[in-house]
């Protein structure tokens, strides 16, 4: 029984790994056109955010408000310490230096704090509702139109030049193929995952504080991790799709809870408040365009600090 589960989860992990890889070279090719902040921010960012947006949706079509609420902004804890940690690691590792944003990411960086922001007042406010919810469903509406507006504004600023015309056919087909495989395949991976760790009796607060957080978020981690190593800026595209993710489940899927219920936030409290403290941490960590191992390292730890601080109180 074991070994089969180990089995269908090595195959699972194969199939999201040939998934990150089509992701990432899908979107290479369109950076190149489009330029990081559109094709790393609002392309791949959306598309890697696809499984915690139809488990919200989902949640709230069942009247599971407070796994919607999980679901839309759990990821932000971890992405913007472990995945950035880890992205700044593998990138240390194969190229010898530091993992640097080499494109504009003035943008990015207003919106998350705008975020930030938004996020604080509503806590202050109590509740998600409409009127909350539809504010942050407009500042993400208006970041998708301000990256299309400014885009060659923004490939000015990062020195690129359009020499040949992108594939867009090729990278339609492996951004839908890899977005498919990352849909069909991440729900049995958290399964195998937790049949594993319950087989071996791993403890359920080590299961539920890590390894489910890990693997709900692996696609993500592994498209930024094919990034990082296939080309020296290649880390750049992977903290802006971090970014860009996001700030799309700090305000879209935030927002989306809001047109469904008037959501009570301090019922969720510990969660809420972790997600706003992550959302600093990546404020703070990327400002200078550069993460060195130390740093990666260190948002690593906190990771780690932060989950279990949550279970403590």
């Amino acid at each position: 029984m074991l070994l089969s589960v180990v089995l269908y989860l090595i195959g699972t992990l194969i199939c999201l790994g040939i998934a990150s890889e089509l992701l990432a070279r899908g979107t290479e090719n369109l950076e190149d056109s489009l330029g990081q902040g559109i094709a790393g921010g609002l392309i791949l960012g959306l598309l890697t955010a696809l499984p915690e947006t139809i488990i919200t949706v989902l949640a709230l079509i069942e009247g599971k408000y407070d796994i919607a609420l999980g679901s839309a902004i759990g990821g932000n804890v971890i992405l913007f310490t472990f995945g950035i940690g880890l992205i700044g690691i593998v990138y240390f590792i194969t190229w010898k230096k530091d993992a640097t944003i080499t494109s504009e990411y003035k943008v990015e960086n207003n919106f998350l704090i705008a975020n930030s922001i938004i996020m604080v007042i509503i806590l202050i406010y109590g509740k998600i509702d409409l009127f909350s919810g539809l504010i942050l469903i407009f500042l993400y509406i208006y970041y998708v139109y301000y990256r299309i507006k400014n885009r060659e504004d923004s490939n000015k600023k990062e020195g690129r030049k359009e020499e040949k015309a992108p594939n867009y056919k090729l990278s339609v087909i492996e951004l839908t193929l890899g977005c498919a495989i990352i849909l069909g395949f991440s729900g049995y991976f958290i399964d195998y995952i937790n049949i594993i760790a319950k087989s071996l009796n791993i403890p359920e607060v080590w299961l539920s504080l890590i390894l489910t957080p890990i693997a709900a978020e692996l696609e993500e981690k592994i498209s930024g991790i094919r990034l990082a190593m296939r080309r020296e800026d290649g880390a750049s595209l992977a903290l802006i799709s971090f970014v860009g993710s996001k700030i799309e489940n700090g305000t879209l899927l935030l927002g989306i809870i809001g047109l469904f219920t008037s959501f009570n936030l301090y019922s969720t409290l510990p969660e809420y408040l972790a997600a706003i403290v992550a959302n600093l941490l990546g404020i703070i960590s990327l400002y200078n365009r550069k993460i060195s191992k130390y740093e990666s390292m260190s948002l690593i730890l906190v990771y780690f600090i932060i989950v279990f601080s949550s279970y403590i109180f």
